[in-house]
């Protein structure tokens, strides 16, 4: 079962990366690990035949010597006429209930084989899950509520999962209304603080309180795309049942999507069928959509050139005036679009910090 999953998983992922598997010309690379991915499917198999067949001859071997052995005992008293042909029926059928009883192991031995297997995975899993748990209970990030409706971390300190510190005593606050930009290098984690904020980042330690009241969303940089229709997917989390298909024309518009606003009803694999560009462009059209009171951006603009960055955040600006923005991202062209801006400095090899960046002049 391992194998032909991890097969089958391969599979799948190079469906999702036939482009880039094109570009780079890696398609002998990818078909030597295929071949090799079958190849233990087709060893496991043959493996699996050689234990069938161990196991077939041993069990009707077992279940031949039960029809035969009951009458061979029984048959001297049959010829000595002590015992009528019915009698040595009877004692043979006797024999093969008592045997069947006590065979449970050996005609149940396929079954517990499947089960063991099954059994193994789940317990691997558990002690994979029981290791994060773990790790990030330690201390562990944690989570509140903000009475008066800010955002406010209190000396959090965040690390990978191994516990190697990369962010430390991480203190602000961010007031409603506000708009602000947490920038930095790539790699000095940003992102990690992104996804701390979102409370899926358990590794670290101190207190994130979001606000307590409010509609949050937060709009990675790679948006998630269902399959299914486009309704669906423009109007995700919220059920598409619940958004009129003038508002979701609407957003499509807007954000530059107009050839989309025709195609509502058409069910697709839209994470393929669109460029990552266009798949950023489909995230603020949720935004407008759903019009959170605090809206979070991770590099959500990443894909896109320049001027259309700025048209998608001056549509936040204006169809989203009461909104709460909090951007992650280091091009100095979301500047102009915060009030504020939060630096994260890396310390050589050390953890980072999060300090105020002066307004500019």
């Amino acid at each position: 079962m391992r194998y032909e999953a991890d097969f089958r998983f391969s599979l799948v992922r190079f469906r999702e990366n036939t482009e880039g598997v094109a570009l780079y010309k890696g398609e002998a690379d990818e078909m030597r690990s295929f071949r090799e991915r079958f190849g233990s499917v087709v060893r496991n198999w043959w493996d699996i035949m050689r234990q069938q067949k161990r196991l077939t001859w041993f069990t009707s071997g077992y279940g031949q010597a039960a029809i035969i052995f009951p009458i061979l005992v029984a048959a001297p008293r049959y010829f000595r006429g002590e015992i009528p042909l019915g009698a040595l029926m009877q004692t043979s059928q006797a024999f093969g209930q008592v045997q069947d009883s006590l065979s449970f192991i050996i005609t149940s031995y396929t079954d517990i084989a499947e089960w063991r297997a099954v059994v193994l995975r789940l317990l691997g899993f558990e002690r994979a899950l029981a290791r994060v748990r773990a790790e990030a209970a330690v201390e562990g990030v944690r989570h509140g509520t903000d009475a008066a409706g800010a955002l406010s971390l209190d000396r959090v300190n965040l690390a990978l999962p191994g516990g190697r510190s990369l962010m430390e005593d991480v203190s602000f606050d961010i007031q409603p209304g506000d708009t602000t930009l947490i920038s930095g290098p790539s790699g000095a984690g940003k992102s990690t603080l992104f996804r701390a904020i979102a409370g899926i980042w358990p590794f670290g330690r101190g207190e994130i309180r979001l606000p307590r009241d409010g509609r949050v969303l937060f709009l990675p940089q790679k948006p998630y795309l269902p399959i299914g229709t486009l309704r669906e997917v423009v109007s995700y989390p919220t059920p598409p049942a619940g958004v009129a298909d003038g508002a979701l024309r609407e957003a499509l518009q807007v954000v530059g999507l107009p050839e989309l606003a025709a195609r509502l009803d058409e069910t697709a694999h839209w994470a393929q069928a669109l460029s990552p560009g266009e798949q950023q462009r489909i995230a603020f059209a949720r935004a407008l959509v759903q019009r959170p009171d605090w809206l979070f951006l991770d590099e959500a603009t990443s894909a896109v050139d320049e001027e259309t960055e700025a048209r998608l955040y001056s549509l936040l600006r204006d169809r989203l005036p009461g909104t709460t923005v909090v951007s992650v991202g280091h091009r100095s062209t979301l500047r102009a679009f915060h009030a504020r801006r939060l630096t994260v400095t890396p310390d050589g090899t050390g953890p980072a910090r999060v300090e105020e960046a002066a307004p500019a002049a």
